[in-house]
């Protein structure tokens, strides 16, 4: 009887410390879950950026910049700034005619403008920090005059006008509390419209009577552009 009795005594222990070992599992389990749940956000300082990209000015913009947070994971994005055309080292762009004609190419004035909507889908971080996801429109007209270098015929203009549409991936980084660095790349379509000058002359009279002769091209192209904005936060 004694035996039995510790046999019994001894499968009661084995079953309570079973049950007791499975109960604190399933609690340490909750508890975790618990804590997933219930995770937040990380919030920005900043719920606008001021923004200048230094390296567009290799391709002629001056490019200003200004991001808006218009949701938790969403912002508008917007490009504004002067185009100068035909920039070089000094050195301008010219053709030379066999008869001795010639013209310069000169650089003008021209803008840009474009607008994107940016959606930061990454966990635990909201609009304006991260990877970020981006449709833009952009338009760009970069504007020349074209000069004949004996004055036989006034200045005449050229343009070369964009339109384009990109989808662009990016990720801002907050440097500082107000500084970040936005980088970003894109692929897309767009439409472009070329027109320029050439001078053409012909002999009329006994005299040879000089013109400019224009010339355009136009048509849809593949697009690509990638860069850096440097931005200056606001709450």
């Amino acid at each position: 009887m004694k035996i039995l009795a510790t046999l019994l005594f001894s499968g009661l222990t084995f079953i309570t410390y079973n049950v007791n070992a499975q109960e604190e599992i399933i609690i340490v389990d909750r508890e975790h879950k618990d804590y997933r749940r219930h995770r937040e956000i990380k919030l920005n300082d900043n719920t606008e950026v001021f923004k200048f990209a230094p390296l567009n000015m290799l391709i002629g913009e001056i490019n200003f910049g200004y991001e808006k947070q218009i949701s938790q994971k969403s912002s508008l994005d917007f490009e504004f700034g002067p185009t100068i055309s035909q920039i070089s080292f000094g050195v301008n762009s010219h053709y030379i005619d066999p008869n001795g004609v010639s013209q310069i190419e000169n650089g003008g004035i021209g803008f840009l403008a474009s607008v994107g909507y940016r959606f930061y889908p990454l966990d635990e971080t909201e609009a304006l920090n991260r990877f970020y996801v981006s449709p833009v429109l952009k338009y760009k007209i970069l504007n020349h005059t074209v000069e004949e270098t004996s004055g036989l015929v006034d200045d005449a203009k050229g343009s070369n006008t964009q339109f384009n549409f990109y989808f662009n991936f990016g990720y801002q980084i907050w440097a500082a509390k107000t500084f970040s660095l936005d980088f970003y790349t894109g692929l897309g379509i767009g439409y472009q419209h070329k027109i320029d000058q050439r001078i053409a002359y012909e002999y009329i009279d006994n005299s040879w009577n000089y013109f400019w002769e224009r010339e355009e091209a136009k048509g849809a192209r593949y697009v690509f552009n990638m860069g850096l904005k440097l931005g200056i936060g606001k709450q």
